[in-house]
């Protein structure tokens, strides 16, 4: 074991290292590079020592690569980086400033050649600079151009671990900046302790692989000091493992530089919509997932569900079909990123540019910062970006929904206060359903009855007449008084914005006409206690406001002014206390009166024209065949039911259809969905090999459906039919045998 333990010096000397492409980018965060600084300064020279972990490496020999020879004809070795990279990129970074350092002390000048080229890079045949330490694809560049400073033409961070690399070498530029103030004259000292600590006292077992293949399953089961994988990482790992072992002609083969290609895209996209990090990458996987490939979050578990669809065992024999299809979902995260950074930013220069028409995109970028402001909700998500994508690049698709679910945020949300998953299951299939199909017009009648369903009309209306509510804590109030006021405006610029209203505290920001705490007689005068508790919170009493402590506990004859008094309602910017300054007084007959106008406005700004589709009543075959009539194949669906009877299939009866195995109940072979544009089907091949001498391959092949869910239009029914009936004499034949 001792042979394997080794100095930074060591493991430096003559010898290259690569991370590959398949890594995790920079991650280290200020706190582990503080712990590096703390574990040094602890150290005594020359006798202690750190073990900082371990260092897994692969030799690159015989992997059809020269060895690499510099301007001195000097060979050296060398090693792919199989788990320890953020440590020893960590090193390298911290060895850059003390070299930076040195080059500024004569006592310590005569050091810093060595480090550079021990350490940092060396100059190749051709006399330019070659890195000692090789980042991956993403972040080479900035790592050479930035932290080591080899050319000019630097460029600033464009993903999060360009970011992290330089918020490293800061840190350590800060620490030896701040030591050289402490030990003022002893600094030159210190810093060549410090130096001989970081090269011979630090020390990493060096644990050395063999089997180029299975590195990248070997770099995923291993951590860097706390810092595990992301889900985009492990998915990335994943498919440029997949990619190295794919055998098919190199110019059929673009997988491995597509990947990385994505990646870079991909962190580019969220770094500059300020949308980096964890959580966003994992919830963009998600709804990519749900969108394309399986709308039920049941059973999405992160990078496993990926990882379950893209595999050599699925894939058996057919590489050129997984190429094809890897190529295919990396196409869609690419424009996925674009579509979710749209989504959350609405506000940006780029945000839906690929719409042609300019002015229903400037109503997308409207509507889309109004569904911001309650909180974007992440049920949409997988439905918008779909949409995003659509072929019709007008946008106005695009408009008519995302207004639709401005007045779902609104009514269900934000009025009704509904728990924030509501509605989640049916976002998601309809996400799904339209990137298949992209039928708007359909979309568009889903998503209205599922609004009428969570706030049907009658129930949206009598949320307006709670006389108990307290509509000043209301989470809604800004959202609900800046729209009235942009209504007010009638298109005319309104001069209070969103930033900066939710950038004030409530009370600076929402005005009560009717004091909270009235001290004047003018007041107590006009309201009773139980009128002013009745409305003083009311939203009838509530106006946006430019300077609500100017106003106070003032009589409304002086909050009101006249126009050209400063700091009154008749002077203000605001449409909205303007129109409040129309009253002659302020009393429960003003009350009552700006409250049925408020009612009056709300309810048809969003207002849905939607008639509730009949319900399915009863869980009877019978009535899902009539059910199924409505939309126009209610014969083809009995025809279903009838030919998997015959199959000795008969369903339990729910939201869905459940067809059972004949000869193992617990099996399902299908479950059939009834919309009203079709049937939805999770088909189940592996299940049919209970049928006599039946095979997976074969049962998918007859019937005509791939694994899990398949979207039937009404004109692709008939095919269904077809493939059953063959499948039906495919078992009669079995048994005549």
């Amino acid at each position: 074991m001792s042979d394997m333990i080794k100095s930074i010096k060591q493991i430096f000397t003559d010898q290259i290292f690569y991370v590959p492409d398949y890594q995790r980018g920079y991650a280290w965060e200020e706190q582990q590079c503080q712990d590096l600084i703390d574990d040094l300064e602890l150290l005594r020279p020359e006798t202690g020592r750190h073990y900082t972990g371990t260092l897994v490496v692969r030799s690159t020999d015989g992997n059809n690569s020269k060895p690499f020879i510099d301007a001195n004809m000097q060979e050296y070795k060398s090693f792919d980086i199989i788990d320890g990279q953020q440590r020893l990129t960590t090193v390298v970074i911290l060895l850059k400033a003390i070299y930076d350092q040195m080059l500024t002390l004569p006592q310590c000048k005569n050091l810093a050649p060595g480090l550079k080229d021990i350490y940092l890079y060396i100059s190749d045949r051709n006399g330019q600079p070659f890195s000692k330490l090789k980042l991956g694809r993403d972040s080479q560049d900035f790592f050479e151009n930035n932290i080591l400073m080899l050319r000019s033409g630097s460029t600033g961070p464009l993903i999060r671990s360009h970011q992290r690399l330089l918020e490293a070498s800061e840190k350590f530029t800060k620490f030896l900046l701040a030591k050289k103030i402490s030990e003022d004259k002893n600094y030159p000292v210190w810093l060549q302790t410090f130096y001989g600590k970081v090269i011979n006292q630090l020390k990493l077992i060096l644990y050395p692989v063999t089997d180029e293949l299975d590195a990248g399953v070997i770099f995923e089961t291993m951590n860097d000091r706390g810092k595990p994988l992301t889900e985009m990482e492990k998915v990335k790992n994943h498919l440029l493992y997949l990619s190295a072992k794919l055998e098919v002609p190199d110019e059929d083969h673009p997988l491995n530089r597509r990947i990385n290609e994505t990646w870079k895209f991909v962190y580019e996209k969220l770094m500059f919509a300020s949308l980096a990090g964890r959580a966003n990458e994992d919830q963009l996987l998600r709804s990519h997932w749900l969108m394309a490939y399986n709308h039920d979050v049941s059973q999405w578990e992160n990078a496993r569900s990926i990882k379950s669809r893209f595999n050599l065992k699925t894939y058996h024999n057919r590489d050129k079909e997984l190429l094809n299809d890897l190529l295919a979902y990396l196409d869609g995260l690419q424009k996925a990123a674009v579509a979710y950074c749209d989504i959350f930013s609405p506000h940006l220069p780029t945000a839906f540019n690929h719409f042609k028409d300019p002015l229903i995109r400037q109503q997308v970028i409207l509507w889309s910062k109004k569904i911001t402001r309650q909180g974007v909700r992440a049920a949409y998500i997988p439905l918008l970006i779909a949409l995003h994508q659509e072929p019709d690049d007008s946008g106005q698709s695009y408009l008519e929904v995302v207004q639709l679910l401005e007045k779902f945020t609104f009514r269900v949300f934000t009025l009704k206060r509904t728990r924030s998953n509501a509605g989640q299951t049916s976002f998601f299939y309809l996400g799904y359903q339209f990137h298949q199909s992209h039928n708007s017009s359909w979309l568009v009648d889903e998503i209205g009855q599922l609004l009428i369903l969570y706030s049907p009309k009658k129930e949206y209306e009598n949320a307006f007449d709670n006389e108990k509510e307290n509509w000043y804590e209301w989470n809604g109030i800004n959202h609900f008084l800046y729209e009235y006021e942009h209504h007010l405006a009638g298109g005319r610029p309104v001069e209070l914005t969103w930033e900066t209203l939710t950038t004030r505290s409530r009370a600076s920001s929402i005005e009560h006409i009717l004091p909270q705490t009235p001290t004047d007689d003018a007041w107590l005068d006009r309201f009773s206690l139980e009128q002013r508790q009745r409305w003083t919170n009311d939203f009838a009493n509530l106006t946006l406001t430019y300077d609500n402590s100017g106003l106070g506990n003032l009589r409304f004859s002086e909050k009101k002014g006249a126009p050209g008094k400063k700091g009154t309602y008749a002077n203000s910017p605001l449409f909205v206390e303007k129109e409040i300054a129309s009253y002659e007084d302020w009393n429960e007959t003003s009350l009552l009166d700006r409250r049925n106008k408020l009612k009056v406005w709300a309810l048809e700004r969003w207002k849905v024209d939607v008639e509730p589709r009949p319900k399915q009543t009863q869980n009877t075959i019978e009535s899902k065949v009539a059910y199924a009539e409505q939309f126009g194949f209610g014969e083809e669906l009995d025809a279903i039911h009838k030919h998997l009877g015959r199959l000795g299939m008969w369903p339990t009866i729910r939201k869905g259809l459940q067809y059972r195995s004949p000869h193992n109940f617990r099996l399902s072979m299908f479950v059939i969905y009834i919309y009203s544009n079709g049937l939805g089907i999770n088909f189940y091949p592996e299940n049919f090999t209970t049928y006599p001498k039946v095979t997976i391959d074969e049962a998918r092949e007859l019937i005509g459906l791939k694994r899990g869910w398949n979207w039937l239009k009404p004109s692709d029914i008939p095919e269904f039919l077809e493939g059953l009936d063959r499948f039906e004499k495919r078992v009669k034949v079995q048994k005549s045998d």
